[in-house]
């Protein structure tokens, strides 16, 4: 079931990446950017990451909480991020899905054809270039993304959910939320 707006964020615990126990819940009083990606391996997600970590320094500032899910697992989690910068998001493995199934992230492979027309290939291009290292994609090739700003009362300000790959909330509607 899909999320609405001005619906309070569905609450879950889940262990990041490096194992530690994250509660929605622990977050009350910040606002969030929940952003669901597919793989660490997708390059146009790699994209988005990248982009949304060249804004870190002024989410920061603004005490955005950014955590960021993917049907990944830990292991290979850990392999995408050996050799960053630690990132700005709280990384978020979600392997078994359960988040993507709470939050009403669409998988859709009609929907996948679409992102062709959207740009898809350049930013695949551009995401690749990205890597450090070569990475496997190790998640549903139909899964489309979401993003969701959650304001400090756990109150969902804005559901944004992708109608094609590539396809995100635009970052200044991310800094709109903020001011």
């Amino acid at each position: 079931m899909k999320i609405s707006q001005g619906q309070a964020a569905p609450s879950f615990t889940i262990k990041d990446v490096n194992g530690s126990t994250v509660n929605l819940s622990d977050y009350k009083g910040k606002k969030i950017l929940l952003t669901f990606y597919r793989n660490v391996g997708c390059p146009i997600c790699n994209l988005r990451f990248h982009e949304v970590q060249e804004e870190a320094a002024y989410f920061k500032s603004k005490n955005l909480i950014v955590l960021a899910v993917y049907e990944s697992t830990a292991e290979n989690m850990r392999t995408y991020l050996e050799g960053e910068t630690p990132p700005y998001a709280v990384m978020l493995p979600n392997p078994e899905k359960t988040l993507y199934q709470l939050y009403g992230i669409e998988r859709n492979k009609g929907k996948i054809f679409k992102s062709i027309f959207h740009g898809a290939i350049g930013k695949a291009k551009k995401g690749s270039k990205l890597f450090k290292t070569k990475m496997k994609q190790d998640g549903d090739m139909g899964t489309l993304g979401a993003d969701f700003l959650i304001d400090e009362n756990g109150i969902v300000n804005r559901a944004y959910y992708c109608s094609y790959i590539g396809d995100h909330l635009p970052l200044d509607t991310v800094k709109a939320f903020l001011n």
